[in-house]
């Protein structure tokens, strides 16, 4: 009896720590070197190499993170299944067409994957042929076969939806089940209108994706959906973005490779968008994922890097869209004269942080005068205030002077910033916010343009001459004849909804 147990035990061990086998066959496959590339997301990386001999090339190790693999030929690549559920894989194919020749000798949960594959890949040129056949008839003249080709492309495209839900009811619980079930599409309820079905999908987007199961991050379907779901389903506004996305990653488990490209998909496409407005997303989301760094959920982030972001945000998130601008209190070309730019009485403000020594600034500066001067004939209750960034002050006030610069201009000054203990308590004319209005502003180039309004709130920031006149024309309902050449620029408003 105790033997019994004992030999129970060690198979049950070795169980536990079974090896995966990855086995592949390939006919007309040199002898090479060939690579194991695992998905994160819709991104391919190196997991492991190995050399093939006589076409045949086997990987193995006690642990492959489950997902979506590619077995690469340094030619091309095919893919398949890890799961732990099936952790000895042998397939079999040739290198002249993968898929077509492809034999999966061993692993259920790649052999029901290839009946997906071959499935889909016998339907898409039947589909193909019907739209091609469709694109070449005439509207007129052939309106009743156009007719019977649109219903049979609707009815290949629910065998297609029903195939796939079959098979994924039907291997519940398997790895390529969760895969195929995230291309599933959401079921909307019959009798909404277009907006309601828009907040529906929005809101149900994720049903049919496991996303405690950080496995299917690993996969390129994971990657496109959620490419698909802040590029296309969401209104790109700051507070609905954060909303969404802050939903979906507390579903999440933490130091998962999916929590992982999930915040780092929001952080690179709203730190650095064209879209006037979305350094907020960065701003909310590093508060409530990155920040502060004790507490956060960037697991993969280095210490260091959490304390710049944090810093970064903490400067920030006084200069997003919406939130009161930083006050700035600076003095004239004269050193003399001090302004309280919050006291400017005027509807409209436009700050415009600029260096006689930028190339860019030299050729907006003048876009910025024709329009003042428009603005100014049209009696737009509205002001320009031109900010001085270079630390020494003649290049600058001799640059007004030539360009006769008609609006107020204001900078530090090197007695300011060397007694600013003067300025700030004895004379009483500024402050340390101002006299540090770089960093006050998080100034690192030129120029910068705020449009604030009479409450001094930021409502346009990062914007140009242009930009700025279009912004304009919206708000005050009026036409600005300064236009530069139309292009496809998106430093504009965000969408109103």
């Amino acid at each position: 009896m105790r033997r019994v147990l004992l030999v129970g035990m060690l198979l049950s061990a070795f169980a536990v720590n079974a090896q995966y086998k990855l086995n592949f066959k390939v006919e007309g496959l040199k002898d090479t070197t060939v690579y194991l590339l695992k998905y994160l997301g819709d991104k391919l990386y190196y997991a492991d190499t190995t050399e093939s001999k006589g076409g045949k090339a086997s990987f193995s190790k006690p642990n492959y993170e489950g997902g979506v693999y590619a077995f690469y030929t340094g030619e091309g690549y095919f893919e398949f299944i890890m799961s732990d559920q099936d952790k000895v894989v042998n397939i079999e194919t040739n290198k002249d067409n993968f898929i077509k020749y492809m034999n999966v000798k061993q692993s259920e949960e790649n052999q029901i994957f290839y009946q997906y594959v071959k499935y889909i890949g016998e339907m898409k040129p039947k589909s193909q042929k019907l739209v091609e056949e469709r694109d070449a008839l005439d509207k007129k003249k052939d309106k009743k076969r156009i007719e019977e080709i649109n219903e049979e492309l609707n009815k290949m495209d629910k065998e297609v939806k029903q195939f796939q839900k079959d098979l994924v009811k039907k291997h519940e619980g398997k790895l390529v089940s969760k895969i195929l079930k995230m291309s599933v599409d959401i079921e909307i309820p019959e009798g909404m209108n277009d907006t309601l079905k828009g907040e529906y999908l929005r809101e149900h987007f994720w049903d049919n994706t496991d996303l405690t199961d950080p496995r299917l991050a690993r996969s390129p379907v994971f990657g496109n959906k959620v490419d698909f779901y802040f590029q296309k389903m969401m209104h790109q506004i700051p507070d609905t973005i954060v909303r969404h996305a802050s939903k979906m990653i507390d579903q999440i488990k933490d130091s998962t490779d999916m929590m992982k490209f999930v915040l780092n998909y929001v952080h690179v496409n709203y730190e650095t968008s064209n879209i006037m407005g979305m350094d907020a997303v960065y701003v909310k989301m590093s508060k409530l994922y990155y920040c502060p760094p004790v507490e956060n959920k960037a697991w993969w982030y280095p210490e260091e890097n959490l304390n710049d972001r944090c810093e970064k945000v903490a400067s920030w998130e006084n200069l997003i869209m919406g939130v009161t601008a930083p006050n700035l209190k600076l003095a004239d070309t004269t050193e003399q004269n001090w302004v309280d730019i919050h006291k400017l009485p005027n509807a409209y403000k436009v700050m415009i942080f600029w260096d006689p020594d930028c190339g860019h600034c030299k050729k907006e500066l003048p876009k910025l005068k024709t329009l003042y001067a428009e603005l100014k004939e049209k009696n737009v209750d509205i002001e320009f205030i031109g900010i001085g960034t270079n630390l020494e002050n003649e290049k600058w006030v001799k640059f007004i002077k030539e360009k006769e610069l008609p609006w107020i201009n204001v900078s530090d000054f090197p007695d300011a910033n060397k007694n600013a203990g003067k300025y700030v308590y004895e004379l009483r004319v500024t402050d340390y916010q101002s006299l540090n209005f770089r960093k006050t502003y998080d100034i690192f180039s030129t120029p910068q343009i705020y449009l604030l309004d009479k409450d001094n709130i930021i409502i346009g920031k990062r914007l140009d001459a242009n930009n700025l006149a279009r912004i304009l024309e919206r708000r005050l309902d009026i036409t600005i004849d300064y236009k530069e050449d139309p292009k496809d620029d998106k430093k504009d408003e965000p969408e109103d909804h």
